[in-house]
């Protein structure tokens, strides 16, 4: 049987797969739309909510300011992490796993390293939609950095950390209160205008802080029904653990840490975290994600968050398989985003 990996096929194979999960991602960019567009319309909103005035009843009305809105046509840039083979290497050499006594056809074989090749490419570009969750919920920005590319989209009035805040007691100290303190950031919010956050996101350092603290400690055990409960229990995504809720408030408190591989300059593999340490995020879910289309000579214009292609070269014998994807990461309400310095 001839296998098929037609453009077609590539999509059937890569909407079907198991895909990983991506905490920041999925939990609060949950407002997706794929687009048949090579540039997208961002906007976002910065607070402001005005009271209906009262009028002369010969008055036909007053015009209102409308809400402020502030946008730009964004010409997204693309992810498409790439593997080729060749035949070669197709025919002759034993994949990871294959019983060298009882080798499979090449055609199985070619199936299987299509399926581990599109998964593992998957998983590289849903690790970078995680990082530009990062940056747009703690930095305001979208930072694009890549080979021969620099680009970078504010969301800010003013700063990348106009919406950091450092606590009044660091909660590593005798006075410190990280629930007056989030209590503090929640109504902070709603008079910039903002939406209300649904969950809390620690790192392990502010977690560990928040956990021992005396203060949270009595509140949650003397009052658990009113104010919440410790109970921690990991999620079904590496590095989140699940802390507890504080019912009072409506939010569900978490601890996050994932990291990446990179090469230096010197081609060393270093790791990296991706959250930033003794930090608390505030964060409402319904954030937007947009994705521009890609354009083709044989298949036109494609639409999609993730966009399976082949190439073939038959002069050099090998096969291409890349997946794109050209997403854009905006903010509902930059004012609805807090992010707490607790040391």
């Amino acid at each position: 049987m001839i296998l098929d990996l037609t453009l077609r096929a590539l999509f059937l194979v890569v909407e079907n797969m198991p895909k990983p999960k991506t905490f920041l991602y999925d939990t609060f960019f949950g407002n997706r739309e794929a687009t048949d567009k090579e540039e997208i319309q961002i906007e976002f909103k910065n607070g402001h909510r005005y009271m209906a005035p009262f009028v002369n009843r010969y008055v036909n009305g007053q015009e209102m300011p409308k809400d402020r809105f502030t946008g730009r046509v964004y010409k997204p840039h693309k992810i498409a992490p790439k593997k080729t083979f060749t035949a070669d290497q197709l025919a002759f050499e034993r994949s990871a796993g294959e019983n060298p006594f009882n080798p499979i056809s090449p055609e199985d074989k070619k199936r299987k390293l299509v399926l581990e090749t599109l998964t593992e490419q998957t998983e590289q570009i849903k690790r970078r939609w995680e990082s530009m969750a990062v940056d747009v919920l703690y930095n305001l920005t979208l930072t694009i950095e890549g080979e021969g590319i620099t680009d970078k989209v504010e969301f800010y009035d003013n700063s990348p950390t106009e919406h950091h805040t450092n606590v009044a007691n660091a909660w590593d100290s005798a006075n410190s209160d990280p629930i007056e303190d989030i209590k503090g950031a929640l109504r902070s919010i709603t008079a910039a205008g903002g939406t209300r956050p649904s969950a809390i996101i620690l790192d392990p350092k502010a977690s560990d802080l928040f956990q021992n603290n005396p203060k949270v400690i009595e509140k949650m055990n003397l009052r658990n029904y009113y104010v919440g409960q410790v109970k921690p229990e990991t999620e079904n995504v590496n590095g989140v653990i699940y802390i507890g809720t504080l019912t009072n408030l409506g939010l569900d408190i978490y601890e996050y840490q994932e990291f990446y591989d990179y090469k230096d300059s010197n081609g060393e593999i270093k790791t990296k975290i991706l959250i930033p340490e003794y930090t608390a995020l505030l964060a409402p879910r319904g954030n937007i994600v947009k994705f521009a289309a890609e354009s083709t000579i044989k298949d036109g214009i494609i639409r999609g968050e993730l966009i399976p292609r082949k190439f073939e070269n038959e002069e050099n014998d090998t096969i291409s398989l890349r997946t794109i994807s050209k997403p854009v990461l905006v903010p509902l309400n930059t004012k609805s985003l807090r992010v707490l310095k607790v040391k």
